[in-house]
């Protein structure tokens, strides 16, 4: 089956160009669907889509979502808006607050704005399980977890772009599927704790330093998972004029502590018995972390979609992809 059934023929994809955005373009291109990528490279990459200029069925727009003018002219003609575009730069968000709310929240009202004016009614949006903030720390988290208090302003521009989402789909006929995730891994990431410790084991073999006190953990799952859930639920959870958007929580039911990533990188690495892992011993890596994410995935699970990799199995799966020993 198609991955976004036969109803849908043009995308109109946000950050179509970033770190998941690009394997949305392989998977939806390579089943003949057409694909508008709209980016304005402040975190995508031109070699992740480069290999699709010549399709015929691929257009690459660069350009910014705060440009409502050209947003809503690009957006013309096509049949979904799925919403990627954000900034993604978590750990220095706290010294660019005004990033975040421009890059999350205004960006996110240009584009619903722009599917009111083209009369495009559904789109899939990109949330994060740091909505929940201090919420998820220790206890397990659904979705009707409140109220949000945000620890970062990455997280506080997440929970407005889900409030216009929201509002518009009330208001303006729009039909949204939202997702929470927790930590998406695989090839092509620009950051993150494994894009991190390869980069410092590689230039300092010997020693990994690891931030905050070490108890950090969280949920993490592979780009294929997020996007095939995603796309499921697009396909199988049908929004309505009574209910005409939802949230859900989208990974895995595992969780993996960052000293497992450590253990795990090193290892993939031939590093065992020669680096030494240290443990700085802050409370907090980087101003605004959420060191533990805990939440529950029930929702999705009772529709039929589940995450087929643990969090450990796509921690090793998504650090051999980073180092070219798998291809995914």
């Amino acid at each position: 089956m198609r991955l976004l059934g036969d109803s849908i023929s043009r995308v109109f994809l946000t950050g179509g160009s970033g770190f998941i955005g690009s394997h949305i373009c392989d998977k939806l291109l390579a089943q003949g669907y057409e694909v508008t990528a709209y980016d304005n490279f402040s975190n995508g990459r031109r070699e992740f889509t480069a290999g699709h200029l010549s399709n015929p069925n691929f257009k690459l727009v660069e350009a910014d979502c705060l440009d409502l003018p050209t947003v809503t002219k690009e957006m013309a003609g096509h049949d979904l808006v799925w919403h990627m575009a954000a900034n993604t730069d978590l750990i220095g968000s706290h010294a660019q607050p005004a990033r975040d709310l421009n890059d999350c929240v205004v960006a996110t009202f240009n584009v619903v704005e722009a599917m009111r004016q083209n009369k495009i009614k559904p789109i899939l949006f990109a949330s994060s399980g740091a909505v929940y903030g201090q919420l998820c720390l220790e206890n397990h988290v659904n979705e009707t977890a409140g109220p949000l208090s945000p620890m970062s302003t990455y997280a506080a521009g997440k929970i407005g772009s889900e409030a216009f989402i929201s509002c518009y789909c009330h208001l303006y006929g729009l039909h949204g599927w939202m997702f929470r995730f927790g930590n998406v891994l695989g090839s092509r990431v620009t950051h993150g704790v494994i894009f991190d410790f390869i980069k410092r084991l590689r230039e300092n073999p010997k020693e990994l330093m690891i931030l905050g006190d070490g108890t950090q953990k969280k949920n993490y799952f592979l780009t294929e998972e997020c996007i095939g859930g995603m796309a499921w639920s697009f396909v199988n959870i049908p929004m309505n004029d009574e209910c005409p958007c939802d949230v859900f929580n989208l990974g895995t039911t595992t969780v993996t502590r960052v000293t497992e990533i450590a253990r795990i990188v090193v290892e993939e690495l031939g590093l065992t018995g020669k680096t030494e892992i240290k443990i700085q011993g802050t409370k907090r890596a980087w101003l605004g972390d959420q060191p533990k994410v805990h939440f529950t995935v029930e929702k999705i699970n009772k529709f039929g979609w589940y995450c087929k990799h643990s969090s450990d199995e796509a921690v090793r799966t998504a650090v051999r992809r980073v180092l070219g020993k798998e291809q995914g």
